[in-house]
């Protein structure tokens, strides 16, 4: 070995020895995490907004010092959306699940809860907007199939129009077709301040299960991440406010709507609407939909499945005026939970099977449900607010849907 040779074999065991040659760090393992591609204002998996929730996993994959991958997958049938990502390992986590211990998913535990959402009142800032009573005077634009559709329908005295989207109520609000929107409070304060210049103010409501705290799902027995994220959300109380402010979160302390006599007790759709958060919207089809596609990063969901919908209601027939009158009534008081025209993507639901269950009698059997309700299924009672002829022309409806 030549001189030169020596020396540099010397120097590599000398520093060896010193530690100073290591083997190349080993990659640490991503957080990955399972999201909506297109539920803004909380996921996006393509744009410059990435949503709420997609932010804030970023900065707990910081805290958590793991780089952030993402299953992207839609989420309109959440439970659905869990059992074929989360429950099947495709991730490691899902923001976000309500926190309420009543909101049960075998096979998941939450963190503590890290932010509240909820139902919110639109309009405009001179609005002085104190109790439900105050909504009594004013026409009230709802989205169909809403926790505040049920419960404005449920109690007398408000006049409500039902529109198909929080987009097109705010759109009613400014044409002035209603005066004020009762619409889920996340997307009512991103739509305003990002499509309408922060044009209305957009008042938080609780009570009547119109709120709700959320948290951050992993699947059971990962106590450790469980414990990990909870201190991450922990830290970051400072950016998840901010991130609130950025996307329009309304975050003016809730309006308390509960009356000293409640009405009875909704049974909503759990806050479930068209592009609510994921963690508040309950399955009510078991079809499994597609394998979800996996990403690193905000990438596009080129495999997703598909955003699931019901399928598209029957042509509506030719209506005398009653059964004209009747429908409107239908569609305006209970399609949000028979769908519209009574055609129900749930067989048990569906009130146009009423004469095959009931023969003859279903008439008498459904103007009889309709005035006392169901309370045990969650429907209520319509006869103290019902006049006979309007039931009467619900009932003229229904017989020409009856299959």
């Amino acid at each position: 070995m030549t001189i030169r040779g020596k020396l540099k074999a010397l120097a590599f065991a000398a520093a060896l020895a010193a530690g100073a040659l290591v083997a190349p760090a080993a990659r640490a393992e991503p957080f990955r995490v399972c999201a909506d591609p297109d539920n803004l204002p909380f996921s996006k998996s393509e744009g410059p907004e990435r949503g709420m929730y997609v932010e804030l996993a970023e900065l707990v994959g910081k805290q958590l010092n793991q780089p952030v991958e993402y299953t992207w997958y839609y989420t309109q049938m959440q439970r659905r959306a869990l059992r074929n990502t989360i429950l099947q390992d495709a991730c490691d986590a899902v923001f976000a699940l309500p926190a309420n211990a009543e909101y049960k998913v075998r096979g998941l535990q939450r963190s503590q809860p890290f932010f509240q959402v909820g139902y919110a009142i639109v309009a405009a800032p001179t609005f002085a907007f104190k109790s439900l009573d105050d909504l009594k005077s004013q026409r009230i634009g709802v989205q169909y199939s809403s926790t505040p559709h049920l419960l404005v329908n449920q109690l007398e005295g408000f006049k409500s129009t039902t529109y198909r989207s929080a987009e097109e109520a705010l759109g009613a609000l400014a044409k002035g077709e209603v005066d004020v929107a009762f619409l889920w409070g996340p997307v009512a304060g991103y739509e305003n301040k990002t499509r309408w210049a922060s044009r209305w103010r957009v008042t938080p409501v609780s009570g009547h299960d119109l709120s709700g705290e959320v948290a951050v799902a992993v699947r059971s027995g990962k106590d450790d991440l469980a414990k990990a994220i909870d201190r991450a959300l922990l830290e970051l109380k400072p950016q998840i406010a901010a991130l609130a402010d950025k996307y329009g979160f309304p975050r003016e302390a809730p309006i308390n709507l509960a009356l000293a006599q409640a009405p009875t007790k909704l049974r909503a759709t759990a806050l479930a609407q068209v592009r609510v958060p994921a963690s508040l919207v309950v399955a009510v089809n078991d079809t499994v939909p597609a394998k979800p596609a996996k990403s690193k990063g905000a990438g596009a969901a080129k495999n997703s499945a598909p955003p699931e919908v019901a399928p598209a209601a029957p042509a509506a027939p030719v209506l005398s005026e009653a059964a004209q009158a009747g429908r409107v009534q239908f569609n305006d008081r209970c399609s949000h939970c028979h769908g519209s025209d009574g055609y129900s993507p749930v067989r048990e639901r569906d009130v146009r099977y009423l004469k095959m269950r009931y023969s003859d009698k279903w008439q008498e059997t459904a103007t009889v449900t309709i005035k006392n309700g169901r309370p045990d299924a969650g429907m209520p009672t319509w006869k103290d607010i019902l006049k006979e002829s309007d039931l009467q022309q619900i009932i003229s409806f229904l017989g020409t849907v009856q299959k």
